[in-house]
């Protein structure tokens, strides 16, 4: 018991929640109902408020693209079930007025039997270094480089080297057989080997975030001047055609939830002439992640335009036309840009929530059982009474 006038019975005075004895408390049927639909009620609501507690939710919010002077990665996974790997060229256009040609950096090429199996790496768009038979006297061998801009050390000791120097002078390599070192190495005995075959490419581009075109076509560009001209030369295979699959095709970094709409495009050339053409409108985006990490990415939107693919009414048609068969993709780079930031509910803010559902619930079922306590005490008085037959 706590002492009249201390500190205790003062504290004690401002109790809210005055007790009932056990004595004067009554235990009813419809009181014991009320209680376990309260709990039930309460379970189901807490367990839901927790689950929205967990749950992350992501706001998008679009704002205009600031970024300046950005590098893009094109991450690109095709298949050419009918065009070989050797012929293949990868080159890249930009309103800046600068052309990036045969970009394999970063890029692999798979050569394809016809039924799709693979029958290894193409090495062909890689430097390699072949073995030089020895120069005259004990010498070491110094291959001609046939009047093109000849290397640093002078010398053009594979077909490889002669055909980079051929690029350097603006030239272009129409008559590798003669030349001794692509007649030594078999340049074009391999390259009609592969006739038939088919090529997967896979790997990224780093180009500038600008708008401007991405470019697969059969033979390769040369540097003339100031200009670039395409070329497809006589010693290479001429049945192939661009028919595709676009296994992968983002731009930057990828992230969960996003979709590339150009994933598993199928199409199929009825002409060798046939250009495919794929226009992509891109949209930089950021992701800010709970944990404070941001990465930043790119969304894009596609259509699609084909050309040249004659049915046989049009063969004559087509093979007269000059356009240049191949696989294109055009991007334009929008000016805005998408926030995506990670939000989750606070601790504070899920415990006053379950606080106010245990509180309201606990209160309406007083208030309820209360009611219904009342009610069957007057029914009772009145039948007690004989006033309620």
């Amino acid at each position: 018991m706590v002492r009249p006038g201390s500190l205790a019975a003062r504290f004690q005075s401002l109790d809210a929640y005055a007790k009932t004895l056990d004595d004067f408390s009554v235990k009813t049927l419809s009181g014991g109902i009320l209680t376990i639909i309260a709990s039930v009620a309460i379970a189901l609501l807490v367990g839901h408020e927790f689950m929205a507690y967990r749950r992350v939710d992501t706001l998008a919010e679009l704002v205009v693209d600031g970024e300046r002077m950005e590098k893009m990665h094109i991450n690109l996974d095709v298949t050419f079930p009918r065009a070989p790997c050797m012929i293949l060229g990868l080159d890249v256009m930009d309103s800046s007025g600068e052309q990036q040609v045969s970009l394999f950096q970063h890029m692999a090429k798979t050569r394809l039997s016809k039924d799709g199996s693979v029958i290894g790496l193409d090495e062909s768009a890689k430097p390699t270094v072949p073995a030089v038979p020895a120069g005259k006297d004990g010498k070491p061998y110094c291959g001609s480089c046939y009047g093109g801009v000849e290397p640093e050390n002078g010398c053009c000791n594979s077909c490889d080297d002669v055909h980079q120097a051929y690029k350097r002078r603006g030239w272009a390599f129409t008559d590798p057989d003669s030349i001794e070192q692509c007649v030594r190495e078999g340049y074009v005995k391999t390259m009609q080997a592969q006739a038939g075959e088919g090529c997967r490419m896979r790997g990224f581009i780093e180009v500038n975030k600008v708008t401007g075109n991405a470019q697969i076509l059969a033979g390769e560009s040369i540097k003339h001047g100031s200009e670039y001209m395409h070329t497809y030369y006589d010693y290479m295979p001429h049945d192939y055609d661009f028919s595709h699959t676009i296994h992968r095709l983002s731009f930057g970094d990828e992230f969960s939830a996003q979709t590339n709409p150009l994933d598993g495009v199928t199409k199929k050339a009825h002409s060798m002439r046939a250009q495919f053409q794929y226009f992509t409108k891109i949209v930089g985006s950021e992701i800010r992640y709970l944990n404070g990490t941001v990465l930043r990415s790119n969304q894009y939107s596609a259509t699609e335009f084909v050309k040249g693919d004659a049915t046989a009414s049009d063969t004559l048609k087509v093979l007269m036309s000059r356009r240049t068969p191949g696989f294109f993709i055009m991007f334009d780079i929008s000016p805005m840009r998408v926030i995506y930031t990670e939000n989750k509910r606070s601790l504070p803010s899920f415990l006053t929530s379950v606080c106010a559902i245990v509180g309201g619930i606990f209160t309406v079922a007083r208030l309820v059982d209360g009611f219904v306590f009342r009610t069957e005490r007057a029914l009772q008085r009145k039948r007690e009474s004989g006033k309620l037959a």
